[in-house]
């Protein structure tokens, strides 16, 4: 009986020991699984606020930052005025651009067959045709160059233009005030470096000493 006894508290404990174990892990497993739990919350609050920051972002984007469709008709419109501005200055002086401003990169001259730096512009006209200026100023020089032929300079609040290839009936005198769209000269063909171009305009242009894009007066 003593031996039984002995065997069934044994037993008794071991189970005792089992029980406390169980209820223990089930305590532990039940705080793990509330922590968890707390935490998803707080990344998930985190995500939605994150979510709707951004949805927020969009939304202010598409109000401030996507144009309507009147905001892209009246962009269209202010784009066209300024060409048709660009388009009837370069009228002022020919028809269109036969040979671009470069001052590093070379261009193709015809009449020599190299690439050369063109540090001006050549705009295409008919023989004959009047030459106006492009900017109020002052008449500085009337001359021949040995490369463009006639020429007609004109200062203007510290920008200098010289148009070229034109013929020597010359409508200003050096020295007079001219207005922009007064009648400088008559288109001619009296460049010598660039006489297979045909009939144009080459016009260069300084700010102070420094050769600039005369496109940059037109723009």
């Amino acid at each position: 009986m003593k031996k039984l006894l002995e065997k069934d508290g044994f037993y008794l404990a071991l189970f005792v020991c089992i029980s406390l174990l169980a209820v223990g892990g089930v305590w532990f497993v039940k705080n793990d699984v509330n922590d968890l739990a707390s935490n998803n919350e707080i990344v998930n609050d985190k995500d939605n606020s994150k979510k709707e920051d951004e949805v927020h972002l969009i939304e202010n984007e598409n109000k401030d930052g996507v144009p309507t469709s009147t905001e892209s008709k009246e962009n269209l419109e202010t784009a066209k005025n300024k060409e048709a501005k660009k388009i009837s200055k370069l009228e002022f002086v020919g028809e269109k651009v036969i040979r671009e401003y470069s001052a590093k990169e070379p261009s193709y001259s015809e009449t020599l067959n190299l690439w050369e730096v063109h540090k001006g512009l050549d705009v295409s006209c008919k023989e004959g045709q009047s030459i106006k200026s492009l900017l109020s100023g002052k008449v500085t020089n009337i001359f021949k160059d040995d490369a463009h032929g006639m020429s007609v300079e004109v200062e203007s609040e510290g920008k200098t233009v010289i148009y070229s290839n034109l013929s020597e009936d010359i409508k200003v005198k050096d020295g007079q005030t001219v207005k922009e769209g007064d009648v400088l000269a008559l288109a001619g063909n009296t460049s010598v470096v660039e006489s297979s171009e045909g009939p144009h305009i080459h016009i260069e242009a300084f700010k102070g000493k420094e050769s600039i894009d005369p496109m940059s007066l037109i723009k």
